[in-house]
């Protein structure tokens, strides 16, 4: 039923009466893979001096043997596919999953599996495709930057929806092993990407070995990466190159009118150089750095290389990118990515995870961005529910919703993450301070200097106030935090329902610990926000007369010594 250059596939009964799927390795196809590595292999060095390549070529023919050799072992590949099938059903992703081996009929060159009935999914006509594309993008987000084992022969023919509405992925034969390093690096770079932070690119760039670390000042102050940032920006409104090109064609169109096709090449051409001499420029002024285009050029020729791993993830990712333009001409695989990097920064506790998350809710500026508090939190829904499969929607135990449980479990568990506390904390904290001088600025008795001194939101409070808003209007809109179908906040299902009153006590008392550790940093965030609120008013002249003066003034202090207090407490616990 199937063939490939190692090997076919055969469908089958055993005496049992089950139907499986047979995979046969060709004879001697060893010796033939082999050949053709060695001739790749002594070619190499000399494709290099003629290209005058700085990457490591006999290197990558190297990384391409050790796939090619490892497709060869059968029981190499049962073992990857059984790791699959229980890593998604571990993490709960139900909508994606392997054949199950017979281990009993399996060996080094055949390789029995159950037989899967289903249809492939660019062929396809269901109106689930587009889902179960973006399924395919998460589940391979999971293996690269989490389960560490990822899958690297994701052709068409290899993914098929089922005639449930699952995704199964077949063929573990080529895998790539992902360094837990590499998968923080990429974690950070995806992060940098989703949020837009193009800055911190040529960091990750050399985090992830394509620029040499003695190259990246310069690289930045070049500006060589200004046309990536524009091209980046570009990719992530969606569509794939084609409407990618589009896109910029269009703008220097408007920009440019009455040109010709070559002539709006040529003015493409010139402001791409621009656009790098620019910012050269830029940073010139500020380091008092000089260098010229020709000079640039040449410090370039050997600040890039391709590094190995990334031959099979551009292949995988590419691959799937294809599948999914062909369901969706307007998707875009960075934005996609985001529901999985909401979930992993705010699932994950490791130093480095936490400070991407810090670093993609702030940003440069060191301030929270609204919307992107609220897509974190759609992202996060988003994912949980796009990646279980129809029948796994419903009430988890009785008592509290999966997408909730889950919530909960990452904030409120006793080993909950710290990164999330303190971010619900900080923002907690302002958005309860913008309610509070709310509340008492529409009090009649609230004297109006005392709103002028006092009750005048900070730049964290009127942001807190936003995100308030539009998770509000999001509510609206969608008739209710349940009323949607969607993947926004309007998307959530209910709240937790209380058909077992046993499983929501059971909940609160697991979450206690948990519960009391952020409720200490919400409240020690409330008390220094308040501290600082008084003083800024009696620093400003707040206070009708000397009573109220020192009243404010004890406020002050006890507010400060509350927030000592706990922040002390907090240290100790942990």
């Amino acid at each position: 039923i199937a063939s490939a250059s190692i090997g076919q596939v055969y469908k089958a009964k055993t005496k049992e009466g089950r139907d499986v799927a047979v995979k046969v390795q060709r004879p001697n196809v060893v010796n033939q893979i082999a050949l053709d590595l060695f001739i790749v292999r002594s070619f190499a060095p000399i494709y290099g001096k003629i290209t005058q390549a700085t990457t490591d070529l006999q290197g990558l023919a190297d990384e391409w043997g050790r796939g090619f050799i490892a497709e060869l072992d059968y029981r190499s590949e049962a073992l990857n596919t059984i790791k699959f099938k229980t890593a998604m059903e571990e993490k709960g992703l139900t909508a994606v999953t392997s054949p199950t081996v017979v281990s009993s009929l399996s060996g080094g060159k055949i390789l029995t599996t159950e037989w899967i009935d289903g249809t492939r999914l660019d062929r396809s006509e269901e109106d689930d495709v587009a889902r179960l594309c973006g399924v395919a993008l998460n589940a391979y987000l999971v293996m690269l930057l989490e389960t560490g084992i990822l899958h690297c022969d994701p052709h068409p023919g290899n993914l098929l929806r089922t005639e449930d509405g699952r995704l199964v992925i077949l063929d573990w034969g080529m895998t790539l092993d992902v360094d837990p390093g590499l998968q923080l690096s990429l974690l950070e770079f995806v992060s940098h990407l989703t949020s837009e932070q193009y800055e911190e690119i040529p960091s990750d760039f050399v985090k992830l070995e394509f620029l040499k670390k003695e190259k990246e000042e310069f690289v930045r102050k070049s500006g060589v990466l200004e046309p990536l940032t524009y091209i980046l920006k570009q990719a992530g409104q969606g569509g794939g190159g084609k409407k990618v090109r589009e896109r910029i064609i269009g703008e220097f169109k408007e920009k440019y009118p009455g040109l010709d096709d070559e002539e709006l090449r040529d003015a493409m051409r010139k402001e791409m150089k621009e656009y790098s001499e620019k910012a050269k420029e830029k940073t010139v002024v500020v380091g008092g750095i000089s260098a010229k285009v020709s000079e640039l050029q040449e410090a370039n020729k050997d600040a890039f290389s391709i590094p190995e791993w990334f031959l099979y993830t551009s292949r995988a990712f590419l691959t799937l990118e294809g599948i999914c333009l062909s369901a969706d001409e307007d998707f875009s695989i960075i934005s996609e990515c985001f529901p999985y990097v909401a979930k992993r920064l705010l699932s994950d506790d490791s130093e480095r995870a936490q400070s991407a998350l810090k670093n993609m809710i702030y940003g440069a500026g060191g301030t929270f961005d609204p919307k992107t508090v609220v897509d974190t939190v759609d992202g996060f829904a988003s994912f949980q529910t796009a990646t279980k499969s129809a029948g796994s929607h419903k009430d988890g135990e009785g008592g509290l919703e999966p997408i909730f449980k889950e919530g909960a479990d990452l904030l409120f568990a006793e080993n909950g993450s710290s990164a999330l506390q303190d971010l619900t904390a900080d923002i907690g904290s302002d958005a309860v301070t913008a309610l509070v001088k709310g509340f008492l600025g529409d009090l009649p008795l609230t004297p109006a200097a005392s709103k002028e001194k006092f009750l005048k939101l900070t730049d964290g409070e009127e942001k807190a106030s936003e995100i308030l808003s539009l998770f509000g209007n999001r509510e609206g809109e969608e008739g209710g935090v349940g009323g949607g179908g969607g993947g926004g906040l309007g998307g959530l299902p209910t709240p937790p329902n209380l058909g077992s009153a046993q499983s929501i006590f059971n909940s609160l008392r697991d979450y206690a610990p948990g519960g009391q550790r952020v409720g200490r940093k919400l409240v020690a965030k409330l008390a220094t926000k308040a501290k600082h609120n008084l003083e800024r008013g009696l620093e400003d002249g707040g206070g009708e007369n000397q009573v109220e003066k020192q009243l404010l003034s004890r406020l002050k202090d006890t507010a400060e010594l509350v927030a000592t207090s706990l922040e002390e407490e907090e240290r100790t616990k942990s």
